[in-house]
């Protein structure tokens, strides 16, 4: 009897956590795909006013407890090495990132680095709308 306990209680949460892991970006909505491939070549290229065009402000930031916050445009214009760093081309290593839908409909990127990209949906298209690394 303990036996089938212990055994029922491992297969009920390998159940759990294979429902709460996240997806791959080829599976997401083919208007988020389209959206994100223009937003990466953008900050690949450290196109800026590209990158802008393509966030909403206020723009809302988290580096760490302590250290967050909301961007205006030129604020998010200074601060774009410090959330993609000085070299933006290495920024995304992975071609097909994780990522969830939060509560609100957003789209989160999930990175190696703990980092998360949250985008909003505005209309028909989406907006980069927070960046939020976990400490």
């Amino acid at each position: 009897m303990k036996k089938l306990l212990i055994v029922s209680s491992l297969l009920l949460l390998v159940s759990v956590a294979a429902m709460g892991q996240d997806k791959r970006l080829n599976s997401a909505p083919k208007a988020f795909r389209t959206f994100f491939a223009t937003f990466k070549s953008a900050v690949e290229r450290s196109d800026k006013t590209a990158v802008v065009g393509m966030a909403k402000f206020p723009f809302n930031y988290a580096y760490d407890a302590g250290d967050e916050g909301k961007y205006s445009r030129s604020q998010f214009v200074r601060h774009f090495s410090d959330i993609f760093g000085k070299n933006p081309r290495g920024f995304f290593d992975e071609r097909n990132p994780a990522y969830h839908i939060s509560d609100d409909g957003a789209i989160v990127i999930d990175t190696k680095d703990a980092a998360h990209l949250v985008f909003a949906k505005s209309g028909r298209t989406y907006k980069f709308s927070e960046y939020l690394v976990e400490p």
